[in-house]
């Protein structure tokens, strides 16, 4: 999923910096692309990371029998 992201805003901004200045402007804006990709990553992974939670159920696993 990362790198389809990073993909899909490299293509976009290097398509956007083809038309405002050619190739340069590719470039450019895929480079742009891959930094703001980057930057995106760093920001959801810092607001999602931490101790995973202990309490909530998988629907998928099985239930464990009690002890």
């Amino acid at each position: 999923m990362l790198g389809a992201t990073a993909a899909v805003l490299a293509g976009g901004y290097g398509w956007l910096g083809s038309v405002v200045d050619g190739t340069p402007g590719a470039l450019a804006g895929s480079a742009l692309g891959l930094v703001t990709g980057a930057l995106l990553y760093l920001l959801v992974d810092s607001a999602v990371s931490g101790a995973p939670i202990r309490h909530r159920r998988d629907r998928r696993a099985p239930r464990r029998p009690a002890r």
